[in-house]
C-alpha cells in the first residue's frame, strides 16, 4: 500500500489490492490486538501475554506472535516446552511455533529484516486459522509510527483493537502523546484505526499529577485507560509458561464484551478448531 499526495489532500494508492491481501489475511488472523509500547519496558510483552490468556480461557483459538529479536524478546520463557523451528519463505528465515496452553506462540527465530516481522501467511503454518491473534509489537512505538506499512508496523492495518501500554508516570505520558501524533496520520487517512485504550501497566490509578501532563491525544483517553496492577512475581520473572495472574486478566474483563462482539463466539465444546 503507497501514500501518494494529490491536491486534494493524501489518497492510498494499489488500495484494492491491499485490501484483497489484507482480507485475505484477516481471515485466517481473526480478531488482531497488537500491543505496543510507548517507550521500552513499559509493560507490552506482559500484556499481549496476559491478553492471550484471557481470550484462550474464554473459548477463542489464539495465535500469540512475537515480533521481537530472539535475545531481546519478552515471550521468550511464555512455553512450557519450545517447539519446533520451521523455515519459511525468504527473507524471514525461521519462526519457532510453540504452544502457551492452548495458544499457538509464533516467535521469530532470525530477527533483524523488517519484513520477516510484518503479517503474512508464515505466521500461521500449514492452513490453520485461528478466531484471535495478540501480537506483541517489539521495540519503539515511535519509530515503528514512522511507517505502520513496513515491519511490525503492518499489524495495525489488520488491528480491530490496538493497545499502547505506557508506564504511570509524567514522562510515559509524555511518551504515548509523541506515539499517537507520530500515528495520526495513518488514522486520518484510514490506513490503521485509531488505538482502542492506555493501558497503564503496574498501577490501579493514575498517580497525582501525572494526568496533568497528558497532551491532546492522550487526555481524551485518560477517563477510559485500563489500569493493570503491579504483581511483584511477573515484576521478577517476567511473562513464564504460567499463566498470568488474574488480577492482571481481570483487567481486561471490559474488553472481552466487545471482542465477543468482533470475533464472535468461541467454538461450542467438542467442536473442531483449526488452531
Amino acid at each position: 500500500m503507497v501514500i501518494s499526495s494529490s491536491a486534494t489532500g493524501p489518497r492510498l494508492a494499489g488500495a484494492s489490492a491491499a485490501g484483497a491481501r489484507d482480507a485475505s489475511l484477516s481471515a485466517r488472523f481473526g480478531l488482531v490486538v497488537p500491543v505496543a509500547g510507548a517507550s521500552g519496558g513499559a509493560g507490552a510483552s506482559v500484556v499481549a501475554a496476559a491478553v492471550s490468556d484471557v481470550l484462550q480461557l474464554a473459548g477463542y483459538s489464539v495465535l500469540l506472535a512475537d515480533t521481537a529479536h530472539p535475545v531481546r524478546s519478552g515471550l521468550g520463557k511464555a512455553a512450557r516446552v519450545d517447539g519446533p523451528v520451521v523455515r519459511v519463505p525468504a527473507p524471514t528465515g525461521r519462526v519457532r511455533f510453540s504452544w502457551r496452553a492452548q495458544a499457538l506462540l509464533g516467535r521469530v527465530e532470525d530477527g533483524g529484516a523488517a519484513r520477516s516481522v510484518a503479517p503474512s501467511s508464515w505466521w500461521l503454518p500449514g492452513d490453520r486459522r485461528v478466531q484471535a491473534t495478540v501480537v506483541d509489537l517489539a521495540g519503539d512505538a515511535w519509530e515503528l509510527a514512522a511507517d505502520v506499512r513496513l515491519g511490525a508496523g503492518r499489524w495495525l492495518t489488520l488491528a480491530a483493537c490496538p493497545l499502547l501500554v505506557v508506564r504511570p508516570t509524567m514522562p510515559g505520558l509524555v511518551q504515548a502523546e509523541q506515539v499517537l501524533a507520530r500515528l495520526e496520520p495513518w488514522v486520518l487517512t484510514r490506513v490503521i484505526p485509531p488505538i482502542s485504550h492506555l493501558v497503564v501497566a503496574g498501577a490501579r490509578r493514575w498517580p497525582p499529577r501525572v494526568a496533568a501532563a497528558a497532551g491532546r491525544r492522550t487526555a481524551s483517553m485518560l477517563e477510559h485507560a485500563i489500569f493493570v496492577p503491579h504483581d511483584p512475581g511477573i515484576a521478577t520473572t517476567g511473562v513464564t509458561a504460567d499463566v498470568t495472574p488474574e488480577k492482571i486478566r481481570a483487567a481486561f474483563a471490559p474488553l472481552l464484551e466487545r471482542w465477543r462482539a468482533a470475533a464472535g463466539p468461541p467454538p461450542r465444546p467438542g467442536s473442531t478448531t483449526s488452531a
